[in-house]
């Protein structure tokens, strides 16, 4: 029998899971499954579940990135309006979410269709701490720009008094 409270590397190999991370088992999260598997392809098969049924929705790419005082997610997905977009931040997860509509000029027959339509959802957990409160996004030049304040890391051990 393994010590519970041993680090465990999640199926398909990556980086170990402390015991109780939200979401990865410790239960009563109020993450699903499903949400869960989502968030697995997105850090560790860029987004694409490799032998899985294709979902509906559509999964823009996107660059997720720090600087010294925000976390960046940087969407590529052309052809919007910032009205487009839901972005929404709950229990550690960032969700963008949209329809992008096909372009309609008369009847067409494509020769080939590479430019995704329809809608589109991307979930990602939050890596870092950050300010809730502080989310922002903006659409320009056919990116969405979603900035969210880091929390400052508090140097070296922290400790309490227990009373």
């Amino acid at each position: 029998m393994s010590d519970s409270s041993s680090s465990t590397a999640p199926p398909g190999g990556g980086p170990p899971v402390p015991p109780g991370r939200p979401g990865r088992g410790a239960g009563g999260t109020g993450v699903h499954i499903a949400e869960e598997l989502e968030v697995y392809f997105n850090e560790h098969a860029h987004g694409r579940p490799v032998g899985f049924v294709a979902s509906p929705k559509w999964k823009p790419p996107t660059d997720v990135y720090e600087t010294a005082d925000d976390l960046i997610f940087h969407m590529d997905i052309a052809g919007m309006q910032p009205d487009d977009f839901s972005v929404e931040l709950a229990e550690g997860l960032l969700t963008i979410a949209g329809e992008r509509a096909p372009r309609q000029e008369g009847k067409r027959h494509y020769h080939s269709m590479e430019v995704q339509v329809g809608p589109f959802e991307r979930r990602f957990r939050v890596p870092v701490p950050v300010e809730p409160t502080s989310l922002r996004a903006t659409y320009e030049d056919g990116f969405l720009e979603v900035r969210l304040r880091k929390l400052p890391r508090l140097p070296g051990p922290q400790s309490v008094k227990v009373t």
